[in-house]
Protein backbone atom coordinates (compact mmCIF):
# COMPACT_ATOMS: atom_id res chain seq x y z
CA UNK A 1 0.00 0.00 0.00
CA UNK A 2 2.68 2.41 0.52
CA UNK A 3 4.47 1.53 -2.60
CA UNK A 4 1.00 2.72 -4.68
CA UNK A 5 0.11 5.91 -2.51
CA UNK A 6 3.94 6.65 -2.93
CA UNK A 7 4.03 6.29 -6.64
CA UNK A 8 0.58 8.35 -6.82
CA UNK A 9 2.32 11.24 -5.05
CA UNK A 10 5.08 11.23 -7.02
CA UNK A 11 3.21 11.71 -10.16
CA UNK A 12 1.62 14.30 -8.29
CA UNK A 13 4.83 16.23 -7.53
CA UNK A 14 5.80 15.48 -11.12
CA UNK A 15 2.93 17.19 -12.51
CA UNK A 16 3.37 20.52 -10.26
CA UNK A 17 6.75 20.64 -11.05
CA UNK A 18 5.86 20.49 -14.85
CA UNK A 19 2.90 22.58 -15.05
CA UNK A 20 5.43 25.47 -12.69
CA UNK A 21 8.35 24.75 -15.14
CA UNK A 22 6.22 25.77 -17.82
CA UNK A 23 4.76 28.64 -15.83
CA UNK A 24 8.14 30.00 -15.70
CA UNK A 25 8.58 29.59 -19.48
CA UNK A 26 5.79 31.67 -20.09
CA UNK A 27 6.00 34.26 -17.71
CA UNK A 28 10.12 34.31 -16.63
CA UNK A 29 8.67 34.72 -12.95
CA UNK A 30 11.75 32.85 -11.05
CA UNK A 31 8.51 32.97 -8.21
CA UNK A 32 7.22 30.26 -9.84
CA UNK A 33 10.57 28.05 -9.41
CA UNK A 34 10.77 29.15 -5.93
CA UNK A 35 7.51 27.70 -5.44
CA UNK A 36 8.75 24.70 -6.50
CA UNK A 37 10.86 24.30 -3.15
CA UNK A 38 7.53 23.86 -0.86
CA UNK A 39 5.71 22.54 -3.31
CA UNK A 40 7.99 19.85 -4.79
CA UNK A 41 10.93 19.20 -3.15
CA UNK A 42 10.62 19.16 0.21
CA UNK A 43 7.84 16.93 0.05
CA UNK A 44 9.94 14.41 -1.83
CA UNK A 45 12.46 15.17 0.93
CA UNK A 46 10.63 14.31 3.51
CA UNK A 47 9.87 10.74 2.27
CA UNK A 48 13.04 9.86 3.67
CA UNK A 49 12.87 11.77 6.55
CA UNK A 50 9.45 9.66 7.29
CA UNK A 51 10.78 6.66 6.85
CA UNK A 52 13.95 7.10 8.95
CA UNK A 53 11.62 8.43 11.76
CA UNK A 54 9.38 5.20 11.58
CA UNK A 55 12.43 2.79 11.76
CA UNK A 56 13.86 4.48 14.77
CA UNK A 57 10.60 4.91 16.42
CA UNK A 58 9.78 1.75 15.93
CA UNK A 59 13.21 0.42 17.25
CA UNK A 60 11.86 2.80 20.43
CA UNK A 61 8.91 0.91 20.91
CA UNK A 62 10.64 -2.32 20.65
CA UNK A 63 12.81 -1.10 23.19
CA UNK A 64 16.21 -1.07 21.37
CA UNK A 65 19.05 1.20 22.56
CA UNK A 66 19.28 4.57 20.12
CA UNK A 67 22.47 6.64 20.81
CA UNK A 68 21.48 9.14 17.78
CA UNK A 69 19.64 12.34 18.21
CA UNK A 70 16.78 13.22 18.35
CA UNK A 71 15.61 9.49 19.53
CA UNK A 72 18.57 9.60 22.54
CA UNK A 73 15.65 12.40 24.04
CA UNK A 74 13.45 9.26 24.34
CA UNK A 75 15.30 7.34 25.87
CA UNK A 76 16.60 9.78 27.93
CA UNK A 77 13.17 10.46 29.47
CA UNK A 78 13.27 14.19 27.49
CA UNK A 79 10.22 13.07 25.64
CA UNK A 80 7.57 10.85 24.76
CA UNK A 81 7.13 9.00 21.36
CA UNK A 82 4.19 10.79 20.84
CA UNK A 83 6.13 14.29 21.84
CA UNK A 84 8.99 13.50 19.38
CA UNK A 85 6.92 12.58 16.66
CA UNK A 86 4.69 16.27 16.94
CA UNK A 87 8.13 17.69 17.31
CA UNK A 88 9.24 16.48 14.04
CA UNK A 89 5.73 16.95 12.30
CA UNK A 90 5.72 20.53 13.52
CA UNK A 91 9.67 21.62 12.34
CA UNK A 92 8.46 19.76 8.85
CA UNK A 93 5.68 22.60 8.92
CA UNK A 94 7.76 25.62 10.12
CA UNK A 95 10.54 24.74 6.91
CA UNK A 96 7.25 24.26 4.65
CA UNK A 97 5.46 27.74 5.98
CA UNK A 98 8.92 29.39 5.17
CA UNK A 99 9.78 28.31 1.59
CA UNK A 100 6.46 28.98 0.86
CA UNK A 101 6.50 32.76 2.36
CA UNK A 102 9.60 32.97 0.42
CA UNK A 103 8.42 31.56 -3.00
CA UNK A 104 5.55 33.70 -2.92
CA UNK A 105 7.14 37.03 -2.03
CA UNK A 106 9.01 36.14 -4.70
CA UNK A 107 6.41 36.10 -7.17
CA UNK A 108 6.25 39.03 -9.14
CA UNK A 109 2.31 39.63 -8.63
CA UNK A 110 2.41 43.08 -11.29
CA UNK A 111 5.24 42.97 -13.84
CA UNK A 112 5.23 46.86 -15.22
CA UNK A 113 7.27 47.42 -18.40
CA UNK A 114 8.16 51.17 -19.29
CA UNK A 115 6.23 52.73 -20.79
CA UNK A 116 2.93 50.70 -20.51
CA UNK A 117 0.04 51.43 -18.37
CA UNK A 118 -1.35 49.25 -15.35
CA UNK A 119 -4.12 46.99 -16.77
CA UNK A 120 -7.54 47.85 -14.16
CA UNK A 121 -8.26 44.61 -12.38
CA UNK A 122 -11.59 42.48 -13.38
CA UNK A 123 -13.95 40.79 -11.31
Amino acid sequence: MNVILGAIAFVLYAAVAALLVSKYKKTNDAGFLWLGLPLVLLPIVAVPLAFWAQIGTDRLALGEHLNHFPFSLVEQGHLTIGRLLTLLNFVEHLVWGLLSLLAVLALNRERKTPGTKKAPRGL
